[in-house]
Order: C-alpha cells, then sequence, then structure tokens
C-alpha cells in the first residue's frame, strides 16, 4: 500500500466524515428553525389576542366616553332650557297685573308679623304696601315682587319676595317639572 492509497482513503474518510458533520448540521439547523418557527407562531397569536384584547377594551372605553359626554350634553342642554324656563316666570312674575292683590294677600296673611316690625318691598309696590301697613312700611328694595317683614328686634326675617316662593317652590318640583319636559325612557 503506498502513501498515494493511504492518502486517498484518509481524503475518502474526511469527505465522509464532512459529510456527515454538513448532514448533522442540515439537521440540526433545520429542527433549530422548526423550533423557532413554532415558538414564532406561539408569540405571533399571544401578540395578536393581546392585541385583540386592547382593542376591545379601548373600543368599550370609546364608547363609554361617548356615552357620557352624550349624556353631559343633554343635560346641559336640559340644565339650559329649565334655566330658560325659570328666567321666563321670574320676568312674567316682575311683570304680573295682579301683583298688588298677591301683596296684599301675603300682608294679610302675616299681619300677625308686621305689625310689630317693618315691611319691604319693591318700588313698583310701594304705594299699596304704605296704604296697609302704614307706619311699619320700612324700605323699597330691589326685588320682583312680594315682601320682606322684619320683627321690631331685627332678629327675624320672613322673606315672602315672588323670587324667594318661587325658588322654593321650584326646588320641591323641579324632579316633576323636569319628568314632564323629558319623560323616563
Amino acid at each position: 500500500m503506498g502513501l498515494e492509497t493511504v492518502i486517498e482513503d484518509v481524503l475518502a474518510r474526511g469527505r465522509s466524515e464532512a459529510e456527515e458533520i454538513r448532514h448533522a448540521t442540515g439537521a440540526e439547523r433545520e429542527r433549530i428553525l422548526q423550533d423557532a418557527r413554532a415558538e414564532g407562531a406561539k408569540l405571533l397569536a399571544q401578540r395578536e389576542q393581546e392585541a385583540r384584547v386592547a382593542v376591545e377594551r379601548a373600543r368599550i372605553q370609546a364608547l363609554a366616553r361617548a356615552e357620557l359626554e352624550s349624556k353631559k350634553v343633554v343635560l346641559s342642554a336640559q340644565k339650559g332650557l329649565l334655566d330658560q324656563v325659570y328666567a321666563g316666570v321670574l320676568d312674567r312674575l316682575s311683570h304680573l297685573a295682579e301683583s298688588e292683590g298677591l301683596v296684599q294677600s301675603l300682608l294679610r296673611a302675616h299681619e300677625e308679623e308686621w305689625r310689630n316690625g317693618r315691611v319691604s318691598c319693591n318700588a313698583r309696590d310701594a304705594d299699596a304696601v304704605r296704604s296697609i301697613v302704614g307706619k311699619n312700611f320700612g324700605a323699597t328694595i330691589d326685588c320682583v315682587g312680594g315682601v320682606v317683614i322684619d320683627s321690631a328686634d331685627g332678629s327675624r326675617r320672613i322673606d315672602l319676595r315672588f323670587e324667594t316662593i318661587l325658588a322654593d317652590i321650584w326646588r320641591d318640583s323641579i324632579k316633576e317639572v323636569a319628568e314632564v319636559l323629558w319623560p323616563p325612557l
């Protein structure tokens, strides 16, 4: 056996081992790629699910915000309308033809209080009030109508101004007024 044969044998075995190594690395490479693809697919599915959950949560929050905002707009419009109605009633009270008769009724109903006190009213009703209460007339005040009765010692005040009476009635009946204007669904 010559040197050439030994060299040929060594080369053949080297080629064979190189081929086996290449084949083994190719198989290992394929296994690693499959594992990476599987892991990537699993990660992608997880991220897609997280994205769907986040999108749904954002959609629900956006709807809730929009619903809340629309309720605010509706409530603001309703409050604006109620404020207009209140202002309109107050304006009508200030021009009420029966104002003098109402003031006289208030004075008759509270005669005990003003007999020993002072009565104040607006300038429009001052002459009518003076004619009823005489020396117990106090002063003119800025109001829509009605009277204010102060005790002689100033310890008690009865506020019978139209705007005060309206505010009390309004506060007590605003819910019913709103239900008439906007019945619950």
